[in-house]
This record gives C-alpha cells, sequence and structure tokens, in this order.
C-alpha cells in the first residue's frame, strides 16, 4: 500500500503524493519517478547484456587464436623432433636434410613475416584513439630490442 508524502526525487516538486518503494535504491518516490527508475534499470540491463554478448564473441575469437597458435607450435615441435631423428641417423639422404632444412626455414620465415595490430589507446584529455600496424622486423626494433610503434 502506498504512502503519502514528498517523493525523494530531487527533481519533484514539493507535493504530497502516493509514494512507492523502488526496489533498487530503496528510497520512497512518486509513480512517475519510480517509472523512470524502472527504465533506467531496464536500460542498464540491456547494456550489461550487448556487454556480456560482446565479451562472449571476443572470448571466443581469442580461443580460436589461441587454439590456432597450439596448432602452430605442435606442428613446429613436431618439425624439431622430425630433425633430431634425422640427424640421429647417419644414413639420412640429402633429399631427407634438404626437405626438413626447407621445412624449417619456411616455418622460421612465416614467423618471422607475421604481422601484428596494435591498437594504442590515447589515456589524454580528448581521450583519442591511435591504432598502430607494425611488423615485428628488425626495421621496427630499437636499440634496446623493444619494437617501436609508428602512430
Amino acid at each position: 500500500m502506498p504512502e503519502i508524502g514528498s517523493c525523494t526525487d530531487e527533481t519533484c516538486d514539493d507535493e504530497l503524493k502516493e509514494l512507492y518503494e523502488c526496489h533498487c535504491c530503496l528510497h520512497l518516490v512518486c509513480l512517475y519517478h519510480l517509472n523512470g527508475h524502472v527504465e533506467i534499470i531496464k536500460k542498464n540491463k540491456q547494456q550489461i547484456d550487448k556487454l556480456r554478448n560482446k565479451l562472449n564473441t571476443i572470448i571466443n575469437t581469442l580461443q580460436l587464436i589461441i587454439n590456432e597458435k597450439l596448432s602452430t607450435i605442435k606442428y613446429e615441435q613436431n618439425l624439431i623432433e622430425q630433425t633430431k631423428q634425422i640427424l640421429d641417423v647417419s644414413s639420412s639422404s640429402i633429399d631427407e636434410l634438404e626437405d626438413i632444412f626447407e621445412k624449417i626455414k619456411q616455418t622460421i620465415i612465416l614467423n618471422r613475416s607475421v604481422e601484428m595490430m596494435v591498437k594504442v589507446e590515447s589515456l589524454s584529455l580528448e581521450t583519442t584513439n591511435h591504432s598502430s600496424i607494425c611488423k615485428s622486423n628488425k626495421e621496427n626494433i630499437n636499440s634496446n630490442g623493444k619494437l617501436k610503434f609508428f602512430l
């Protein structure tokens, strides 16, 4: 049963009205402001749901990236094991040695030519976003061995 009194919302006039307890803030407010509170809660829930969906999507994307990397690592570890076995056998043919040499060489080239995208966000007052794409190669590494970013 509603109480009679002044609405606790700062924007409301001081007239006596039926007051209802808001279930989110527990303040006694008039029906108009109670409806406003409900709308705010709905919008917040929608925003939270959107963020949760975005997080699920980005987690799935990251998981795919990790799985691809793990698969690549597994292949490369297998390549190392194959090479060790070939090196342990003194009767390995020139073709076997050249074949494994080429596979390793291609793997190294592939690993060095991978591009990475780096998003650099400025925390300045303007909150400007800058994006940069750089290749991980000797041209982009400074004398300290750290990757240089070009904006």
